[in-house]
């Protein structure tokens, strides 16, 4: 009997994650690693995680509430925090606005069953979060991938794809995965303008906002799209979703991740998440919420100072070391650099030898491509590997790069 039969629609339309699949050959030690977008271990703040967890086991009451069933929507005071921390003077945010989720994935996930539907146009940049794109794979779509120059999605060509039917976007604005590029605050108002003249939902990731080394982003989406509307009028006619996460900032196996919303799409979304999996962990929940309140803006400048070093590390080493037909992204924030190179050359195939020669991994960049294309580039991560092991893996990896562009002109 062939279960590849028995696949439903959903489940023949969805692929393997590249990286997922990249990260089961990296359990060799002797790989130097460039391909994870995921935090250093050594950073998270594992002594404040086992004070808290011991200050919860140790409360009766506190105990059995971590680990007893609750309301789908989340943790009322994890709810408030969320809401007090995004509210602005337009926005008028509260806990009714919040739900907490396993982790962002699942947020795409809620987003995905609420809002696309098979056939329909979606508006993705031109690369975007291959994560996002493997969620919305089972609804699908049909996808309109947008143009990107390095400061993000071109407006132009966005309103293309609005005029062309998508009433989705999804946007990673601040410090993209994969491209590094951050979009100025001019096109995040050309954008919620867009929005608004053709009636297209936005969904705004916000994984890496907080992570930035120079200066910090400018004002989300969201926030411009409160300042648009105008005091009050965001519940009943916002467009955009936000998602937030606490996976790079804090834990990744806490899996708490929340949507922003307004109500009439929110309590759609808590119905979802019912069918799903009823709740996320209070445990983890309370967990997080204690973390936020307690250590995050201290933790998130400890972060910041860390990968800022390994950030500045590898864009010193990719000026001094590559071959000058490779461009690359200078990020602002966030954990990847984005490698263009000579057209004709192949990043999976180089990444065969790379792993074979070298023993250094980075992810291709076609994974992140909706409609295929992007053959020539790839994605480095600088968040798990120390200033000296970045000098040596770029330049082993800029040498690659040019030994097998000079094999290709042979």
């Amino acid at each position: 009997m062939s279960w590849n039969t028995k696949f439903s629609e959903d489940a023949r339309a969805i692929e393997a994650s590249e990286i997922r699949e990249l990260l089961k050959l990296l359990a060799d030690p002797t790989v130097l690693s460039f391909a994870g977008g995921i935090p250093d271990p050594e950073l998270f703040p594992t002594a404040d995680v086992t004070r808290i967890r011991n200050d919860i086991e140790g409360n009766q009451q506190i105990s059995r509430e971590a680990m007893q069933y609750s309301a789908t929507e989340g943790y009322l005071p994890l709810r408030e925090w969320i809401a007090d921390r995004h509210n602005t003077d337009n926005l008028e945010l509260d806990f009714g606005n919040i739900l907490v989720t396993c982790g962002a994935q699942q947020s795409l996930t809620l987003l995905a069953a609420a809002l696309m539907d098979p056939d329909a146009p979606i508006a993705v940049a031109d690369p975007t979060y291959l994560g996002a794109l493997q969620v919305f794979m089972t609804r699908r779509p049909n996808f309109i991938p947008v143009a990107t120059d390095p400061d993000g999605v071109v407006t132009s060509e966005l309103e293309k794809a609005f005029q062309a039917g998508a009433k989705i976007f999804y946007t990673i604005p601040d410090f993209q995965n994969p491209g590094g590029m951050t979009l100025p605050l001019e096109r995040r108002q050309e954008i919620i303008e867009l929005a608004h003249k053709y009636d297209v939902a936005i969904i705004e990731d916000t994984a890496y906002r907080t992570l930035y080394y120079d200066a910090p982003p400018p004002a989300s989406l969201l926030e411009v799209e409160g300042e648009f509307l105008g005091k009050g009028k965001w519940q009943n006619e916002g467009l955009v979703i936000q998602i937030g996460t606490a996976s790079k900032t804090l834990v990744p196996a806490l899996r708490v991740g929340w949507t922003i919303a307004p109500k009439a799409l929110l309590d759609k979304l808590v119905i979802l998440k019912q069918a799903n999996d009823l709740q996320t962990s209070c445990m983890n929940q309370i967990l997080a919420y204690r973390l936020f309140s307690s250590i995050l803006d201290d933790h998130v400048l400890t972060l910041r100072q860390v990968y800022g070093e390994r950030k500045d590390a590898m864009v010193k080493a990719l000026r001094q070391y590559l071959p000058n037909n490779v461009s690359f992204t200078e990020p602002e924030g966030g954990m990847f650099v984005w490698l263009r190179l000579p057209e004709g050359l192949d990043a999976r195939k180089l990444l065969e030898v790379a792993l074979a020669e070298d023993k250094i991994a980075y992810v291709p960049g076609a994974a992140f491509h909706a409609k295929g294309g992007g053959d020539n580039t790839l994605r480095l991560s600088f968040s798990t590997c120390s200033p000296e092991d970045i000098d040596r893996g770029m330049k082993k990896l800029s040498d690659l790069i040019a030994r097998e562009a000079r094999r290709q002109v042979a």
